[in-house]
């Protein structure tokens, strides 16, 4: 056994003046854990983060970033990840007020959790979450409205909303009727 047989890993990116994350260059050799499926990545900022879904494991199911304040088109890198099922973007994951997918991606992702940010604007199809089963929405308060394009997702299930403006609720029943 060894690090690269890990499947999970959990990474606290803070500087604490010693010796930098940035320093180690652990995340400029992710790509080498092979069996790697779950990844946390929290202070881990975006300079720090890899450049292309192909410095990612390809074996990558499950990802959730906490505190890494990436722009919402960083996003258009993860969602070329091909085995990606599950994406957590927890407090301040993402910095910015509008997130518009420019890629078709998240081609395997089931469940979607944004929580605790300042996105505003979301423009997305149903081409760029194709499979998506759940969508949980957690204290989005500055979000008025899901993409009415996920009442296109055949596979959606679940969209629930936690601390949210009721304009919110109100679009999350337009896809509900829809």
């Amino acid at each position: 056994m060894g690090i690269q047989n890990v499947k999970e890993l959990g990474i606290l990116g803070y500087d604490t003046g010693s010796m930098s994350i940035r320093d180690t260059g652990l995340l400029n050799n992710i790509v080498y854990l092979q069996k790697l499926e779950t990844l946390s990545l929290t202070y881990c900022f975006s300079r720090l983060l890899p450049a292309s879904a192909k410095d990612f494991p390809a074996t990558l199911k499950k990802l959730k970033l906490r505190l890494t304040s990436v722009s919402w088109s960083y996003l258009d890198i993860i969602a070329e990840l091909p085995n990606l099922e599950v994406l957590k973007l927890l407090y301040a994951a993402c910095c910015g007020e509008e997130w518009y997918p420019k890629v078709r991606g998240f081609t395997r992702l089931k469940i979607l959790l944004i929580e605790h940010n300042d996105l505003k604007y979301w423009k997305a199809t149903d081409d760029n979450f194709p499979v998506l089963e759940r969508l949980v929405l957690k204290e989005c308060r500055y979000l008025k409205e899901i993409p009415i394009e996920f009442a296109e997702i055949h596979t959606l299930q679940l969209i629930e909303l936690t601390k949210y403006l009721p304009e919110l609720g109100e679009s999350a029943a337009r896809i509900h009727k829809e």
